[in-house]
């Protein structure tokens, strides 16, 4: 099966880490031969910008599960960056129109933005309170409750992290070390294994049958 994941750096996996420690070059072991992953994560990433490539990463790479990672890059606070922001009736508009693009009760998965350390984060002094990780969280609940809504699959990685952040992120206060991407690997893992029994029941097993919800 083809597995499309689709957000902003911490899809991309790429920041401050090898790219053997990314949860996805991880995650492709564990799939062994038989599966796809796709990482059509973009670091900087909007909502809105991501949304622009979803035709091209997405749809056109024809995949049968889709793991969306948004909203980190929402609340640019810096001068003159005021053009990218995208607020929470426009998240949530652009959430639906995504899911509208695909097929009826198409399987995928909504992930929440991993926490962020306030005090080592770049954007604290720019953000009243220095709050950056409050910033984000009103469209937390805007991709939990649009995985409700949707019948998605949720991995609320913001909820995962927060106990463990200062272990799990690097000191930038946003983007997840080794150790991070391991547990993001873990945890999607579970999800693909509970989602799909017969597909990973065991690694590298072939598939027995393909999802026929392709988009």
């Amino acid at each position: 099966m083809i597995i499309a994941a689709f957000g902003d750096s911490i899809t991309e996996a790429r920041t401050g880490i090898l790219p053997e420690e990314g949860w996805d070059n991880l995650l492709r072991k564990a799939l062994g031969p038989s599966h796809t992953l796709i990482n059509a994560g973009v670091g900087g990433n909007s909502a809105r910008e991501a949304a622009a490539r979803w035709e091209r990463d997405v749809l056109a790479r024809k995949p049968d599960y889709i793991l969306l990672e948004l909203g980190g890059n929402n609340h640019d606070p810096r001068p003159g960056h005021e053009a990218r922001r995208v607020g929470d009736e426009e998240f949530l508009e652009i959430l639906r129109k995504l899911h509208a693009s695909l097929p009826a009760n198409f399987p995928a998965a909504a992930l929440t933005f991993p926490p962020v350390i306030d005090e080592r984060h770049q954007f604290s002094p720019l953000v009243p309170g220095g709050k950056v990780d409050e910033e984000a969280e009103s469209q937390r609940r805007i991709l939990r409750d649009f995985a409700a809504e949707s019948g998605w699959d949720l991995l609320d990685l913001h909820k995962i992290f927060f106990p463990r952040r200062h272990e799990l992120i690097l000191p930038d206060g946003v983007h997840l070390n080794a150790a991070g991407n391991r547990l993001l690997k873990e945890k999607v893992w579970e999800l693909l294994k509970k989602r799909f029994p017969r597909e990973f029941e065991e690694p590298g097993r072939t598939d027995k049958a393909t999802s026929d919800r392709k988009p």
